[in-house]
């Protein structure tokens, strides 16, 4: 059965599944000092996680979303962004956003979430080496958002 809660703070933080998401373990470390990690559980495996950051307190951002590949098409990041979702209506925002390169735009985009602006050259400019999903150099960031 799978459970979705906030991450335990006893268990080890599942940088397998973060970096996999943001490749920057300094980025990831920054987030998780700010934000609510959310797993998601199948008996004792973490399946997948969902980072939530606050920007003030009409905006909110999942800032990581991973799902282990073989958990993958189950939901499991469907789920995920709900239970985010609810959270940040919780805290009386207004707005969700989402940044993510090309590939997850449609993916984002079945679950509400509309395009609001590309940042260029973003994974270019913020990480010290190549991002790469599935065999493709990732250059742009496209900023998506979603009303509460």
């Amino acid at each position: 059965m799978l459970i979705i809660k906030q991450y335990p703070q006893e268990l080890e933080i599942p940088y397998n599944l973060l970096l996999d998401a943001d490749p920057s373990k300094k980025l990831v470390d920054k987030y998780l000092t700010c934000g609510i990690l959310f797993g998601a559980f199948y008996e004792k495996e973490t399946a997948g996680v969902c980072l939530l950051i606050f920007h003030n307190k009409f905006s909110a951002e999942i800032i990581n979303l991973a799902v282990l590949e073989k958990y993958q098409n189950k939901s499991i990041g469907k789920s995920l962004i709900s239970m985010a979702e609810n959270q940040a209506r919780l805290f009386g925002c207004k707005y969700m956003e989402i940044g993510t390169a090309e590939p997850l735009v449609k993916y984002y985009e079945k679950a509400g979430y509309k395009y609001h602006k590309t940042i260029k050259n973003f994974f270019v400019e913020n990480y010290e080496t190549p991002v790469i999903d599935n065999g493709i150099l990732l250059k742009d960031m496209v900023r998506l958002i979603k009303n509460l």
